[in-house]
């Protein structure tokens, strides 16, 4: 592409931005910038549109976020190329020249093919790392999948059984979540997802199990926990995630949403983890259906399940 420089850009879904995973060509003042959130400036439209970019002039467009920096770099020609995995775009690939000689057609091309190569390189070291845990681990989350929450779900069951005490189960789902995803993009919704992980983490207790279902739905195993603190758990998880503020692609406006839990507990509801999961459940259903953001414990008449 006759290019004088090069940046590649990668989702970090640990921080929520767009970081320099590659760069040739810039100075090390350039690659210690600022890193981009999805949808901000060139790169980050570029990333939540899908769509490639080009321009003779970066620092004569409204969108340049850097236009300080791409004119101490002596940076006029840009290109952007997103990098599309099978799921969703991770990234993107930015080509630079110090001239107004403005990318061509066969440049985007060449790039777009390079692009494809990239994702399959990021992907296939992603895959070596993930293959250990995928066997039991949610590769978002990190969480229990559903297949490994079950079973420890079975055996703290077993083992409240040897041990006679009480074990609570929380099943939670984001609300709008879907939402969401459809106005900020699946890479947001990720982020989302990553950052609802970490709140549970730190609002449960260290021995108590986590578990990703699928999409937005979340399990929480709480063993010796009695309805009392199983419940006061849920109300502390419901407060934090309605003040939390999650990242969205409006740089001005975080996204604000809440959680809904059905809780139910061994062995007062049930002594069968199928039957625990059920009712969980249901109880989780009547929190939706009461107006989210609520925890709602099982009982016996669905329709007057106790809530708070």
């Amino acid at each position: 592409t006759n290019a004088e420089a090069i940046t590649i850009r990668v989702f970090n879904i640990e921080t929520g931005f767009l970081e320099i995973a590659h760069s040739s060509g810039v100075t090390e003042n350039f690659i210690n910038q600022a890193p981009i959130r999805v949808g901000e400036g060139i790169i980050g439209n570029t990333v939540l549109e899908n769509k490639p970019f080009s321009t003779p002039d970066a620092t004569q467009e409204a969108l340049c976020k850097n236009t300080d920096f791409a004119r101490s770099e002596g940076i006029k020609a840009m290109m952007c190329v997103p990098m599309n995995s099978k799921e969703n775009t991770i990234g993107c690939i930015t080509v630079y020249r110090k001239t107004n000689n403005e990318f061509a057609e066969h440049d985007l091309m060449l790039l777009s093919i390079f692009s494809a190569e990239a994702v399959e390189a990021i992907e296939k070291a992603r895959l070596i790392a993930e293959l250990k845990k995928q066997a039991t681990t949610d590769p978002l989350t990190g969480l229990f999948n559903k297949r490994a929450i079950i079973e420890k779900l079975q055996s703290e069951i077993d083992r409240s059984k040897r041990h006679k005490h009480s074990t609570a189960i929380l099943f939670i789902d984001i609300d709008n979540f879907k939402t969401y995803n459809d106005s900020d993009g699946h890479l947001m919704g990720d982020k989302l997802l990553h950052d609802f992980t970490a709140l549970l983490h730190k609002h449960c207790r260290t021995e108590d199990l986590l578990g990703r279902f699928g999409g937005d739905e979340f399990i929480v195993i709480a063993p010796q926990s009695s309805l009392t603190g199983a419940l006061s758990l849920a109300k502390k998880l419901c407060k934090e995630v309605e003040q939390y503020d999650f990242i969205s692609s409006n740089m001005n406006q975080p996204f604000k949403t809440t959680c809904s839990i059905g809780i139910a507990l061994y062995p007062e509801h049930s002594d069968n983890y199928e039957d625990l999961m059920e009712k969980a459940d249901k109880a989780l259903f009547i929190s939706k259906r009461g107006g989210r953001n609520r925890a709602t414990v099982w009982q016996e008449n669905t329709d007057n399940t106790a809530g708070a």
